[in-house]
């Protein structure tokens, strides 16, 4: 069954005009190779005859010249010579690919080798490994030797710049980049380095003008705008000169690039420059919305927490003010209760209770011993001071205040206890 389809498949491929032509002469040849590569035997030994009867003859004509510049002393000189140039030119072309890998395996220790000493702090030592690789011979061609890393030299050079910027040697990592500078053909990877090196190197430089600086800052942000190192230098540089929109701007970016304990600390950054600059707002008597959003978007950020409470007092909003106070409990925060105390600001029981309500802790009922003891009211002093000592135990505050109660009412022993028993609170 299989034969005949065969049979039928071949004669309907026959009948295409040039493909079955193609097939029959394909079986022709296939039925007399032997004939066909006899015949090309004779046709290569017809050609090859007069191509050797030209040799023949060149070489009858050079004979001569030959023997004439071996009887003469300096031609013998020129042409082993020439020979020995061309012999070694032969050799070398067959132990070039060796030298280059063994050299190129030497720089690549050394470079690697500085790698692992820049990873542990080692900047000196790193220096040495990579000044290793650039002892390699000029005639060494390290493209060849090393095709992993073909600006591995250039590489090595940014590598020791970088170790002097992080020895606070600006002007020495600067020597080093003009050196890569010079190169022709870079490839990217080097070329970015180069940028964010120079920029860097420019920031740790005293002498240079802050705008060359910022300049220099910004153009490395522009080739990568994925650089840490260069957006926490641009951010610094910018907050120092007083731009802190930009600079809020930039630290968005490196929030954005960031990740894990590195996001968290640009985060922290982030909100530090939204409360200044919402606090700078409102100094300048900015009446807007735009500090006071900022600030909320940070709300939790206890900087921020803190002003937005100082702007709903200064405005009137004193429930507004405990409700933000009490996102960044702190020191600052019971003085400003106290003041609200004092100043009459929270003037009913209920008042209080709603303090309470938001500072369940007992630096309030320290707070309000003390507004009440400046009342003249003892009584309601005492029962602050219990409360606070019921919920913190030994309070040096709650038992200072306490004291100076007794102390008033003319309990001197019943004082001096109290104030031992604050003494030993700071010493615990």
């Amino acid at each position: 069954m299989s034969k005949e389809k065969r049979g039928v498949k071949d004669r309907m491929l026959d009948r295409v005009p040039l493909l079955g032509h193609a097939r029959r002469v394909k079986g022709w040849v296939r039925r007399n190779r032997g004939w066909i590569y006899f015949g090309l035997a004779l046709v290569c030994i017809f050609v090859a005859g007069p191509f050797l009867r030209i040799l023949a003859t060149l070489f009858q004509i050079v004979a001569p010249m030959i023997r004439i510049l071996l009887d003469n002393p300096a031609g013998r000189i020129l042409f082993y010579g020439a020979l020995i140039l061309i012999v070694g030119w032969i050799l070398w072309g067959r132990i070039k690919g060796g030298v280059y890998r063994v050299y190129g395996l030497n720089a690549m220790r050394a470079f690697l080798d500085g790698m692992n000493r820049m990873a542990l702090g080692r900047w000196d030592a790193a220096i040495k490994a990579f000044e290793r690789v650039l002892k390699t011979p000029r005639w060494i061609n390290l493209e060849d030797g090393v095709p992993e890393h073909r600006d591995i030299r250039a590489d090595a050079m940014l590598k020791i710049a970088h170790c002097h910027l992080q020895m606070g040697r600006p002007n020495e990592a600067k020597s080093w980049l003009l050196r890569v500078e010079k190169k022709a053909i870079l490839s990217d990877h080097v070329r970015r380095n180069l940028g964010e090196l120079r920029a860097l190197s420019y920031d740790g430089n005293d002498e240079i003008e802050p705008e060359t600086i910022l300049r220099e800052l910004e153009a490395a942000e522009r080739r990568d705008a994925r650089n840490r190192r260069v957006l926490t230098a641009l951010r610094d540089r910018l907050e120092v000169s007083g731009d802190l929109d930009r600079a809020a701007t930039v630290t968005q970016k490196l929030v954005a690039v960031s990740e894990g304990a590195q996001k968290e600390r640009a985060e922290e950054e982030l909100a530090l420059l939204e409360y200044r600059r919402a606090h700078k707002a409102l100094e300048a008597g900015e009446s807007g919305s735009r500090p006071l959003k900022a600030l909320k978007a940070r709300a939790t950020d206890p900087r921020s927490a803190l002003l937005l409470g100082d702007v709903a007092r200064d405005r009137g909003d004193i429930k507004g003010a405990l409700k933000a106070w009490s996102r960044a409990v702190s020191l600052p925060v019971f003085e400003r209760l106290e003041q609200l105390l004092l100043t009459g600001k929270l003037p009913s029981e209920k008042d209080r209770r709603m303090l309470i309500g938001y500072f369940p802790y007992a630096g309030t009922f320290v707070v309000l011993a003390r507004y009440h003891q400046s009342q003249g009211d003892p009584r309601k002093a005492k029962a602050a001071v219990e409360k606070a000592l019921a919920a913190s135990g030994a309070h040096m505050e709650a038992l200072r205040v306490y004291a100076d109660a007794l102390h008033d009412e003319g309990d001197e022993a019943g004082a001096a206890e109290l104030y031992r028993r604050a003494l030993a609170a700071t010493l615990t």
